[in-house]
């Protein structure tokens, strides 16, 4: 591991501490340096605002679940990796999603709208929607899971991890069933 990636740990390991007294609208840049020893510039020879370090700690403590070797056929078991990380920092994904909703959200929807792409063009094989129909489903789908996302965090986590999990795997899964059973009607 670099020396730049630990001192970006180090930074982003202070936000989460701060995210669980403090809203994340309240830290400083000068709250987060004082909590981990470093000075400013340091933080700004790694990340231009507090902004930047919030998306590189979204994607290293959550989002890199669902970023390597994700498929549909796995994508339950990823997801649930990735709640169940949200859960354990609770106070810091609420403080910061209370705050900065959208950076969270987007990150979401960007990875799952690949994946269903990647089931609309599978399901697609003869190629009868076009590829911006199948662009705006994916989308379309992609921001009902981000929103779906948020609300759980915002509502406190009351639902239980794996059945928030079990339900995006569902939407998945019954959408490919759906999408079979309409294409087989169109062909009788």
């Amino acid at each position: 591991m670099t020396e730049s990636v630990m001192t970006k740990q180090v930074l982003s390991k202070s936000l989460i501490e701060l995210c669980r007294y403090k809203r994340f609208e309240k830290i400083t840049i000068s709250d987060i340096t004082q909590l981990c020893g470093l000075n400013r510039q340091t933080f700004y020879y790694h990340f231009s605002d507090k902004f930047d370090l919030l998306n590189w700690t979204y994607q290293q403590t959550a989002i890199h679940y669902l970023k390597d070797d994700v498929t549909l056929e796995n994508w339950h078991d990823h997801v649930l990796k990735m709640l169940q990380e949200m859960q354990t920092n609770a106070a810091f994904y609420r403080n910061t999603v209370q705050d900065e909703s959208a950076l969270l959200a987007n990150q979401f929807s960007t990875i799952t709208c690949d994946l269903f792409l990647e089931l609309f063009n599978r399901l697609d094989n003869e190629q009868r929607v076009s590829q911006t129909d199948r662009l705006f489903y994916a989308t379309f789908f992609s921001y009902g899971c981000g929103g779906m996302l948020i609300a759980w965090i915002a509502a406190g986590f009351k639902e239980d991890a794996k059945e928030l999990a079990a339900s995006f795997a569902r939407l998945a899964k019954d959408t490919e069933k759906l999408a079979y059973q309409l294409y087989c009607e169109i062909e009788n």
